[in-house]
């Protein structure tokens, strides 16, 4: 077959697999276990964009139309699902507050003298830990020096240099203590001024309706706080899925991290290259973007991710 044919065959096969894919992910929010096609939207016009300049290669004038017509819908998709962004700090803003999260998901002391050693480096204010286990109770005595306040001790934790005046945690109904945690919280008092700090962890998207309603749950708990709000977290969801666009509209709260990757950092003992942002940092218009910034790998599945954020006056 002439190599002209076979790039015709795959131009057609890729934008059958696209147009598949955006109805599919169209149709998230009557169905939500389709979200999880939404998770691969941004790698989905980055491939129609290929095909396009593949199009034009062979200067087929259907092929050009079709995956153009492909890529607008595709790139239409991710810029509606992408409003929502976190106000950037003016130029020289004062930092109000470092937040770090990560999951911790992982094994042995190295992992721990890991992530001990870039907390220590990257001196955040709060952080807030995923997948926080039994045997994780000596690290977080450990890290009392330095972070003298905590909220939750198992599953998610929140850690403060600053003093938590209340806390709490929100559960999944109907479902074993150990394994209904969704949210961990905390009021702190940050040089007089209170802001609530809230630690998530969602269901994977293998579990579509667990995760809906975990969305749901930390929707109406969040819109039930009063004062500025952050959000931190595995959402287990890239920014661009229709239940985290969901989460922000209905909120108010702007994101911080669209395009860091954060997972899968590895598979076992098989590094990978990560490619989607499920882990991240949502704010209240009360509070703005200075930096975000995605940290090294830590023997865990995840990246850390480290957020510096502004106070609006």
């Amino acid at each position: 077959m002439p190599y002209s044919k076979m790039l015709n065959a795959a131009i057609i096969a890729g934008c059958l697999f696209g147009a598949v894919a955006l109805v599919a992910g169209g149709l998230a929010e009557t169905y939500p276990a389709l979200d999880i096609v939404n998770n691969g939207l941004l790698l989905l016009t980055l491939g129609l964009a290929v095909l396009l300049l593949l199009s034009l290669t062979l200067r087929s004038r259907m092929l050009i139309v079709t995956t153009g017509a492909l890529l607008a819908i595709a790139l239409a998709t991710l810029v509606s699902n992408l409003s929502g962004a976190a106000a950037r700090a003016p130029e020289n803003a004062e930092r109000f507050l470092r937040v770090a999260t990560f999951n911790m998901w992982g094994k042995g002391d190295l992992h721990l003298q890991k992530i001990e050693a870039f907390l220590a480096e990257t001196e955040p204010d709060v952080v807030v830990l995923e997948e926080i286990r039994w045997k994780h109770e000596d690290f977080l005595r450990d890290m009392q020096e330095t972070f003298p306040q905590q909220a939750g001790k198992h599953g998610l934790v929140i850690l403060s240099k600053f003093p938590i005046v209340d806390k709490g945690r929100l559960d999944r109904p109907g479902q074993p203590y150990w394994q209904s945690l969704i949210v961990a919280w905390a009021r702190l008092d940050v040089r007089g001024r209170e802001v609530n700090v809230v630690g998530a962890h969602m269901s994977r998207p293998f579990y579509p309706s667990q995760q809906k309603s975990d969305f749901e749950h930390l929707t109406k708990f969040v819109r039930s706080m009063t004062g500025p709000v952050i959000v931190a977290g595995d959402f287990n969801a890239a920014p661009w899925t229709q239940k985290a666009h969901n989460f922000s509209t209905a909120t108010g709260l702007g994101r911080l991290n669209t395009f860091s990757p954060t997972w899968p950092v590895r598979w076992k003992a098989v590094p990978l290259v990560p490619v989607l942002p499920i882990d991240n940092v949502f704010v209240s218009p009360q509070l703005t973007k200075i930096n975000l910034t995605v940290g090294r790998r830590l023997e865990s599945d995840h990246l850390p991710v480290v957020a510096d954020i502004a106070f609006v006056d």
